[in-house]
């Protein structure tokens, strides 16, 4: 009987398809002969190699069936929307950046003191909810579908974004429990949504999914840097919390009205493994499966995948450190209201508001870029894969290094490295697995990843205070390394 485990990943040829199991007969001539050994008869032989024979082509039809459908979907053309949708979406986890100290200024709450203290871990939520639903999901909606997923965290989202501008903004409320339900919200619904919806879109090909997961980097520069600066020019912040109110739903209808439509075509046309694909209703199309929900069965068959993405898993974890890390750390560092930018002691300043605007400028481009060259490198082995791996980990290591020199200038080259390193390695890592990993584990391999990802999130933004340690040396400047914000 043919194993679970395809012998031939989707990525490779059938043509290097191992070769065909030995016969009946064969097998007996290579084994000794015990004289309790029954005879075996012609047609018995003929019998038992017709069956070894048929499995053999069944395997191979199907390796060639997988290495069809991944060469259709690499030649299907880009739909651009999904970076769209991305961008809506995500634009919601910007909440942990420099709104979140606006958030806790309207909150009137200080940046020392046991009230301080508890805020911090209720805007942690974000990293833990997202950490914990990139697998829990699939224990608490193994009841739906990947389609309704989506839908349903893209909600969730929403909801979380709606707190600060609606309760505290514009009813002035000061309740503590406002920041544990936003963050909450928005980290639970994240771990569900990025995951997920990547699986979701593996049927419309790798061009659309290049487009799609620069709506990270691209988000956060809309937010960071071109909402900041407005803010900084006189724009009140509450529109911008409720600008990211109002894109939820312009992604949702764009999602449900352009993107699901063509999944469901491409269910209909037999050219997907109808995973991605169900009807509004959350029930699933005839002639399509449900297999992409039942991770259950990827983590039972675990040695057909996981091995091979432990690498991926462990770059996934670097970079997502040295991200939430390195990044706070800065913010921590460069305090006053001018930041010198060749040293502590210079005295070429600028104001520290635009220096963060200069500063998220090369975050960006180093994490969008990243991501679309990441896509244009043709990995066709495991090894270049590896060596991609490779390179994407020394620019994030690289990027750290350079940020605990506490120079300006440099932190400006030491991010757009950081973020170019985990934007390389994101893409590599997404192209890796939905070229080579079987497609009934898709959704699992990108919730392990992702998962790791989570773990190393979390341990670079509880490690902040000793990366700040790092820079400052536990002496602090003349306009850095101070106490206090200023």
């Amino acid at each position: 009987r043919p194993s679970r485990c395809s012998s031939t990943p989707p990525c490779v040829s059938p043509r290097l398809s191992p070769q065909r199991p030995a016969s009946l007969a064969e097998e007996r001539r290579a084994r000794p002969l015990t004289p309790m050994a029954p005879p075996v008869s012609a047609r018995e032989v003929e019998i038992e190699e017709a069956r070894v024979a048929a499995a053999a082509d069944a395997e191979e039809d199907k390796s060639a069936s997988s290495c069809s459908k991944v060469e259709v979907e690499e030649k299907r053309p880009p739909q651009r929307l999904a970076l769209v949708v991305m961008i809506c979406v995500i634009q919601g986890y910007t909440l942990i950046g420099p709104l979140q100290h606006f958030f806790k200024v309207r909150m009137k709450i200080d940046d020392t003191g046991d009230v301080a203290v508890i805020f911090t871990q209720a805007a942690a939520l974000v990293q833990w909810g997202k950490f914990a639903m990139t697998l829990g999901q699939n224990v608490l909606l193994c009841w739906c579908t990947p389609l309704v997923r989506v839908y349903i965290a893209m909600c969730g989202i929403m909801l979380g974004c709606t707190i600060p501008p609606l309760f505290v903004y514009t009813l002035g409320s000061t309740w503590l429990g406002w920041v544990f339900f936003s963050f909450g919200l928005i980290g639970l619904s994240l771990g569900i949504f990025e995951c997920t919806f990547l699986n979701v879109i593996t049927p419309m090909g790798p061009l659309t999914k290049s487009w799609a997961i620069m709506g990270f980097p691209a988000a956060f520069a809309i937010i960071n840097v071109l909402g900041m600066s407005l803010v900084s020019y006189g724009l009140p912040v509450q529109a911008l919390f409720w600008y990211i109110v109002a894109c939820m739903p312009v992604g949702l209808g764009i999602f449900a009205c352009k993107i699901a439509p063509q999944l469901r075509e491409l269910a209909a046309d037999g050219s997907s493994d109808g995973n991605n694909a169900d009807e509004a209703d959350g029930a699933a199309p005839a002639g399509t499966s449900s297999r992409q929900v039942e991770v259950w069965n990827s983590i039972r068959d675990w040695q057909c995948w996981l091995p091979r993405m432990m690498p991926f898993m462990l770059a996934n974890i670097v970079g997502h450190f040295v991200m939430e890390g390195a990044l706070p750390a800065n913010f921590n560092t460069f305090n006053d209201k001018e930041t010198p930018l060749y040293g502590r002691m210079d005295n070429h300043m600028m104001p520290t508001s635009k220096y963060f605007v200069v500063f998220f400028v090369f975050v960006g481009l180093g994490d969008m870029i990243s991501r679309r060259v990441g896509y244009c490198f043709h990995l066709e082995s495991y090894s270049s894969n590896f060596t991609a791996l490779l390179a994407g980990l020394f620019c994030s290591v690289l990027g750290m290094y350079l940020t605990t020199l506490g120079v300006a200038a440099v932190s400006w080259v030491s991010a757009f490295l950081a973020f170019w390193g985990q934007g390389f390695n994101y893409a590599v890592s997404s192209k890796y697995i939905d070229r080579c990993v079987p497609r009934q584990h898709n959704l699992a391999a990108y919730s392990f990843w992702m998962f790791a990802g989570g773990a190393g999130a979390i341990a670079g933004s509880t490690m902040v205070d000793v990366i700040r340690g790092w820079i400052c040396h536990g002496e602090p400047g003349p306009h850095q390394c101070l106490a206090h914000h200023h």
